[in-house]
């Protein structure tokens, strides 16, 4: 009983974090199905398509700020 109440918490910590658009991309039906899926182990919070979106952004622009730097560096 103690083991399903911690899943239930990670489960409903993880569907906070998705964007609850329930799209099915990442191939889920729901994003609770979804935080099913990551607590199970099936999944990772990147197979949501938005996830990985804002991953992605914020790489290119740490990027682009370490160019930056470098150019005025030199």
């Amino acid at each position: 009983m103690v083991v399903a109440m911690k899943k239930l918490e990670q489960i409903e910590e993880i569907e906070k974090r998705l964007p609850g658009l329930d799209c099915g991309s990442c191939g889920s039906p729901s994003c609770r199905a979804m935080a099913e899926d990551i607590v199970r182990g099936d999944a990772k919070e990147m197979d949501c398509i938005f996830k990985l979106r804002d991953k992605v952004t914020s790489l290119a622009e740490q990027m682009v700020e370490l160019t930056n730097n470098n150019k005025q560096g030199e």
